[in-house]
């Protein structure tokens, strides 16, 4: 009689186990591949099923290094199921690990006992492991097995599947299939802009939420965009291989005249909409206007009005039009992000472009302000939205139990008990984990760090340079940290022992995150005379101590690292500039941890010759105010006076420290500083082939070169303004005639008016001489136009007895 094991599987009943059904059939399942394989009827397919479903990894592994294995984990035996399956089923989480390593073909595949995909067995099985090893690998939330059903209507509610959903917010996705289908017809009818747009803007509330976003090469690039891949296939077919910065060549150039520049500043702006987040495009046309007006032209006038034109318009697009700007208002950080790169791209043609800027020197100090006012805009949007986290997120989040027990002197402490915190094996464990999406969803210093994500994520979307990216991070850098001083300075309730220990260590989960992303931009190889020099170098011919024009808000290279005031301090680390800025506030907290256990003068002394951004008056301020906790020493009274002493008799200022006010108490925190320019060799290595020219695809990724769209747009433009200045011309033309006809009609009224009256005035004396009627003209002489009496004597005036010729 012939073994059938799978009618078993079929048959079996579990009235009277009172086992659920399903665990039942897979159960059998299971019995009857083992069985197969006692009888010697075993295959690779068998052989993993088992080995999964036992937690045998070894035979799993061993199975799998013959990579014609690899089929049939894609594969369903007889009963109608796979090898991930049966791992999954019994609960074996290192053997779905080594199965998805190999093959994630069937993650999203029901199986065809009972239509469940692997997702929904972990969900339905309660495999809280094995969910989140399946939601890593991509595994669909959505993905329907028989009749419909998903992995939602298996997620019990009270169950910890269903707190598991819920802390992690996957139900929000239920809610969102839902209104997904019933927005289906609108959806097809969307604009895939709109929907680029949309994308951006989730990924950037990604990014600020502290979730990993999907790297995806293709997206945000236009079509006709010149993109690694195909970047060399396309500038091929359309352009020459390379484009000519030196001449002037088909397609390389933008034919106008100034009255199509309003028209070409406006498709400039709109480009943005139209091919979103490529930057290039609106900087190749101002740039290609440009060489066309200098190269062609020669018109020194034209390129001037042109470039300021087209600065002022995207200073104003910002809202910067004067460069003023402050922190009170939350500002679109993908606009001005966009923004700032078009200058960055801009900036680079031009000094591609040999001798642009010694040609037009001042030119290079407006793009400067350009530069610092995209800049500032968009360090203010940032500060904005950090100006209200800070006080939750950094100053009052705690996380040690102790702080929030801390009993303080003149206080209300009756009803209060210091508490005796212990710290139990699971707290400990806890700590060693990150924190849940319920958790990071509270105020806490990830906050911040989230918000920081957001700004490099915008950064690098529209691939800002790395040296102007350095700085961009250093006024927000700055800025957060003054405002922290004067805050903790400030209020009275910061000013205490415990309070800096724990703000101190919010501060370094910021310090942690320059850390994951210290990018340091390297100074280029160039003689360091030049380097002293530069930006003088791009518009000098020859370098001289005087210059003609002095450049101002650039930042010079003067090797001073700590300075950002120096070109040498951008090209540090991120984590470099952040702990320079936050280095009196470090200060600060380190001496309000420290200073109540100070006894002696020489001790006192020598906190003061380690200080080097403190003075006395900030000292005595925090000595002032400072809250003692219940079992804490007083600062004592002789060495306050000494510290008062120092306020009285010495100079409170300290270089390079910028204060509000003449007390020398609380820091400036909205200086703004000079911008550091990249040099020639940094833009070539970073948009350019880099030295020695090997990265051709990336050169011409980032060259000025426009799609067919644009220059035909533009050159509709230049048409249609020709046309419309030569009916302008026209019809000036025509109306001076008409003018000029009028007149001569005046001029002529006038004089058959003086005629009229002279042959009156002659007519009476002389009508019985000659017989001549006055109402009556010679026809020989009708179309004779007499000279106008204003050239020519009257007749008869001058002698009353001349008799009158007519």
């Amino acid at each position: 009689m012939e073994i059938d094991p799978w009618s078993a599987v079929k048959n079996i009943s579990t009235t009277l186990t009172g086992v659920d059904p399903k665990i039942a059939q897979l159960e059998a399942a299971k019995k009857a591949l083992k069985l197969l394989q006692s009888t010697g009827n075993s295959n690779p397919l068998i052989d993993l099923s088992i080995a999964a479903s036992e937690g045998d990894n070894e035979k799993l592994l061993e199975i799998l290094k013959n990579k014609e294995t690899y089929e049939y984990l894609n594969k369903e035996d007889d009963s109608g199921l796979y090898p991930i399956t049966y791992a999954i089923v019994f609960d074996n989480e290192e053997a779905v690990e080594i199965i998805l390593a190999k093959s994630a073909e069937n993650l999203n595949k029901p199986d065809a006992m009972f239509g469940y995909t692997p997702l929904m067995w972990a969900v339905w099985l309660q495999h809280k492991g094995i969910v989140v090893e399946l939601l890593n690998h991509g595994a669909n939330l959505e993905a329907e097995g028989k009749n419909g059903i998903t992995v939602f209507d298996l997620v019990k509610p009270g169950s910890e599947m269903y707190d598991f959903f819920e802390e992690h917010g996957l139900l929000e996705n239920k809610n969102k299939s839902n209104e997904d289908s019933e927005d289906m017809f609108y959806k097809a009818a969307a604009i895939p802009s709109a929907e680029k747009e949309d994308e951006l803007y989730d990924n950037i509330r990604l990014k600020t939420a502290g979730l990993n976003i999907t790297d995806d090469t293709n997206l945000y690039q236009d079509s006709n965009a010149f993109t690694a891949g195909t970047a060399a296939t396309t500038a091929n077919a359309l352009f020459d291989d390379e484009f000519n910065f030196n001449k002037l060549q088909k397609n390389q150039y933008i034919i106008f005249s100034d009255f199509d520049i309003p028209s070409i500043l406006d498709l400039i702006f709109e480009l943005e909409k139209k091919h979103a987040h490529k930057t290039t495009y609106p900087a190749a046309v101002i740039y290609q206007c440009v060489r066309y007006a200098d190269h062609s032209k020669k018109s020194d006038l034209l390129v001037e009005n042109f470039l300021n034109l087209a600065f002022t318009r995207i200073r104003a697009s910002t809202a910067s039009k004067s460069g003023v700007t402050s922190i009170q208002s939350q500002g679109d950080i993908v606009l001005q992000s966009y923004w700032l790169s078009v200058i960055n791209f801009l900036y680079y043609y031009l000094c591609r472009d040999d001798g642009f800027f010694k040609r037009y020197p001042r030119l290079l100090q407006d793009l400067v302000i350009t530069y610092q006012s995209l800049i500032i805009e968009l360090t203010n949007s940032i500060k904005f939205r950090l100006n209200d986290l800070i006080d939750d997120c950094l100053l009052n989040f705690v996380n040690i139990p102790v702080i929030n027990g801390t009993l303080y002197k003149n206080d209300w402490n009756f009803f209060k008990k210091k508490s005796q915190q212990k710290s139990t094996f699971d707290d400990i464990y806890k700590m060693l984990y990150p924190p849940s999406v319920k958790e990071q969803l509270k105020p806490s210093p990830i906050k911040i760090t989230q918000t920081l994500g957001a700004l490099l994520y915008v950064l690098e979307l529209h691939d800002v340079h790395p040296l102007i990216t350095q700085q961009t991070f250093s006024s927000v850098f700055y800025w957060l940290s003054i405002t922290l001083f004067n805050r903790v300075l400030s209020q009275k309730k910061y000013l205490s022992r415990a309070q800096a220990i724990q703000i101190r260590l919010n501060v370094s989960v910021i310090e942690d995150w320059t850390r994951s992303n210290n990018k340091s931009p390297s100074l280029p190889d160039i003689d360091t005379y030049l380097l002293k020099a530069f930006p003088y170098t791009l518009i000098e011919e020859n370098i001289t101590e005087e210059h003609p024009l002095v450049l101002n808000k650039v930042a010079f290279y003067n090797g001073n690292v700590k300075d950002p005031n120096d070109l040498a301090f951008y090209h540090t680390s991120l984590f470099s500039i952040l702990k320079i800025h936050f280095e009196v506030f470090y200060e600060l907290l380190q001496w309000l941890q420290t200073f109540t256990i100070l006894r002696d003068e020489d001790s006192l002394l020598a906190i003061f010759e380690s200080l080097q951004s403190l003075n006395a008056a900030q000292l005595m301020r925090t000595i002032d105010k400072y809250r003692y906790e219940v079992d804490e020493e007083k600062f004592p009274k002789t060495l306050s006076k000494k510290i008062q002493s120092k306020v009285k008799n010495e100079d409170q200022k300290r270089p390079n420290i910028l204060y509000q006010g003449n007390d020398f108490l609380y820091l400036n925190p909205s200086q703004d500083f000079p911008v550091a320019l990249p040099t020639i060799p940094e833009l070539v290595n970073e948009y350019g082939a880099g030295l020695g020219g090997i990265d051709k695809a990336k050169a011409i990724k980032y060259q000025p070169f426009l799609p067919y769209e644009i220059i035909d747009s533009i050159d509709e433009i230049h048409e249609q303004k020709a046309k419309q200045k030569q009916k302008q011309e026209e019809d000036e033309a025509n109306e001076r005639k008409n003018e000029e006809y009028n007149d001569e009609e005046q001029d002529d009224d006038d004089d058959d008016e003086e005629r009229e009256k002279e042959r009156d005035r002659n007519g009476n004396n002389n009508n019985n001489e000659e017989g001549f009627g006055n109402d009556r003209h010679d026809e020989l002489f009708q179309s004779l136009q007499v000279p106008s009496s204003l050239a020519h004597r009257n007749w008869g005036v001058d002698d009353e007895n001349t008799m009158n010729p007519w």
